[in-house]
């Protein structure tokens, strides 16, 4: 199943903690202890975000076109025409829509001028992209400080990235579109836990040991699951982000949960290199628990580089 691990692949606990320190600006460290004041900010951040009590109406609020939006977009039925109407009431998505038809993606000969032209272009799968990469993309830069500022231009790299990969991986048994929401919404706690972070009295009590960071990762990923619930995603995509917040659980991955669960450590480690973070070569470690070979590994890295080319050109 894993094939022969490369020069240079790393183990996902690797790529993960390097990930989250890029995230929160923070230096390498080799300590395995958690110490006092970090057990304490843990203890915060669960009482703040982990528990059943947890006041959902908190998180961003989704703007009211999405889901009229989204419920047509579900239906084949739904005319260019309806659409136009829909997405015309938002002049920033007007622009959005026409902007990613006259991308270098489509190519196309002529200019796209007008609204219809662009719906017809994209279709319906690539309108709810860009209608979803239009609301996630805010979301995930709600902090107006500077470190909340890089963070939210990493976060968002990693969320494109990861909604691709998450689509190549799961490719033949899932939804497309359902594998594309799941990746781009598998960060969207993290500005409000990094905020949580910030507010420490005195941070040089902090350590940013090796289990602080990977304890801070996985509230991250249970309050991305929380919002997904809270704006009432489809049920598969709330499923993978379920079992993508516990990882450690493969007894009952779905196949939408095991290519979440790669895709966001083959999106991590892709950021990693653009920024300098790891070698230019690496790529994610294949294990059993994964359930894709090495082979398929390398090739939704390779994936990734050729859509960044293409953006590019």
């Amino acid at each position: 199943m894993t094939g022969e691990a490369p020069p240079g692949a790393l183990p996902a606990d690797e790529i993960e903690d390097r990930f989250y320190r890029l995230v929160f600006a923070i230096d390498p460290s080799q300590d395995l202890g958690l110490t006092s004041g970090e057990q304490s900010v843990l203890r915060r951040v669960r009482d703040a975000f982990g528990g059943e009590r947890f006041d959902v109406g908190t998180l961003p609020r989704l703007p009211a076109v999405v889901p009229q939006l989204m419920r047509s977009l579900r239906s084949d039925d739904t005319d260019s025409r309806a659409l136009a109407e829909q997405i015309a009431r938002d002049t920033v998505l007007v622009g959005e829509v026409i902007r990613v038809a006259n991308s270098a993606y489509f190519r196309t000969a002529r200019p796209v001028a007008s609204l219809p032209q662009a719906i017809t272009l994209l279709g319906h799968d690539g309108l709810r992209r860009v209608v979803m990469q239009m609301v996630m993309r805010p979301i995930l830069h709600t902090d107006d400080s500077e470190a909340g500022r890089q963070a939210g231009d990493r976060l968002w790299e990693h969320a494109e990235r990861c909604a691709r990969a998450c689509v190549f991986l799961a490719q033949g048994a899932c939804d497309p579109f359902e594998s594309f929401l799941a990746g781009l919404a598998s960060q969207t706690g993290a500005q409000a836990i990094l905020r949580e972070v910030e507010r420490v009295p005195d941070p040089t009590a902090l350590a940013f040991s090796r289990p602080f960071v990977a304890a801070l990762g996985q509230q991250i990923e249970r309050l991305s699951l929380h919002a997904a619930r809270h704006w009432n995603f489809p049920s598969r995509v709330v499923q993978a982000l379920a079992e993508r917040a516990d990882p450690a659980d493969a007894g009952a991955r779905t196949p939408l949960g095991r290519a979440l669960l790669a895709a966001s450590r083959v999106a991590m480690l892709d950021v990693l290199i653009e920024r300098g973070a790891a070698d230019a070569e690496a790529v994610l470690l294949a294990t059993p628990a994964q359930g894709f070979s090495q082979e398929r590994l390398l090739a939704c890295r390779d994936d990734l580089r050729s859509a960044a080319i293409a953006t590019e050109a």
